[in-house]
């Protein structure tokens, strides 16, 4: 049987983590926004002991399928994605020998984009209404999450991917356990550059580069439920990156480029990729460009 889900790319603009042993409890605090453009997770199992088997399956080398028994598939490309092998491994049954997982990402991975915890959300509601586990989609959601958490590839991502639009998350944790807040926003066009990629759990470990970002993230936070809007989060968004030290030389150039130009300019957080509203055709000189509207549909079967 074969399913499909997809999932928003998320920018994240400004975070503070809240760390619990329960990765369903853990996450982070902040706001970001989502794309019209995410990831399409097209998963396809078998299950042992049936004589049908999919086209897909038949046509793969049994070298390519792991001990967990998935194959993942990015862009065409076989990859090892922690947080979607995490998502199968939890979801499917016993029974299932095969498993898999063709993802298309219409955002880079490693930039910010959020497209390890778009993996796994997508695979993880294709993943729940092929075996018809029972899960509520909140439910599988929580799943995504804690594959990100433990695998330290994100902390609030999933929660504002299940969301959808420009989502504040108010209290940390797992669609169902924590709380967002949707801002009322148009679908405006969001363009990028991406400059480098940073490893989310590099600075996830980094005790002092963490106090930095939980003091100020908590004080963007607190700012934008005051005054909830998209060119504030812009606002506060900026200030975080450059306050906390995250900015690269590289982004803060960009950034500044496109303020000059009248635009409107941060860094994706965690991720070495500058976005920006307006005018912003000061980031051509920094590299290719790609442009978004803001998706205010949250994660979704197909």
């Amino acid at each position: 049987m074969t399913v499909t889900a997809f999932a928003p790319a998320h920018i994240t603009g400004f975070f503070a983590v809240r760390p619990d042993p329960d990765p369903v409890k853990a996450g982070s605090v902040g706001c970001g926004l989502c794309l019209e453009t995410g990831v399409t997770a097209r998963v396809t199992t078998s299950t042992t002991g049936t004589t049908d088997t999919p086209d897909t399956l038949d046509t793969l080398d049994t070298a390519d399928i792991t001990g967990s028994g998935v194959l993942i598939r990015l862009n065409a490309e076989q990859i090892d994605l922690p947080t979607v092998e995490y998502v199968v491994e939890s979801l499917l049954g016993a029974g299932h020998s095969q498993c898999v997982v063709e993802l298309r990402a219409d955002v880079p991975l490693g930039y910010g984009f959020g497209v390890s915890g778009a993996a796994a959300l997508a695979t993880a509601l294709a993943v729940n209404t092929d075996l018809g586990q029972g899960l509520t989609m909140e439910q599988a959601a929580a799943v995504a999450h804690s594959a990100e958490v433990v695998n330290r590839t994100g902390m609030g991502d999933v929660a504002g991917q299940y969301a959808g639009g420009l989502v504040i998350r108010t209290v940390a944790g797992a669609p169902g356990v924590g709380a967002v807040k949707k801002v009322p926003v148009d679908a405006m066009e969001v363009s990028w550059v991406c400059m480098g990629e940073i490893s989310t759990s590099s600075v996830l470990e980094d005790e002092k580069t963490m106090e930095r970002i939980n003091i100020l993230g908590q004080r963007a936070l607190k700012a934008m439920l005051k005054r909830p809007g998209v060119e504030h989060f812009m606002s506060l968004s900026r200030d975080f990156a450059f306050e906390t030290g995250l900015v690269s030389p590289g982004a803060a150039d960009a950034i500044e480029a496109v303020e000059a130009s009248g635009g409107l300019a941060s860094m994706a957080m965690l991720g070495d990729a500058v976005f920006a509203l307006g005018d912003v055709s000061a980031l051509m000189e920094f590299g290719p460009v790609g442009s978004s509207r803001i998706g205010t549909t949250g994660a979704h079967n197909l």
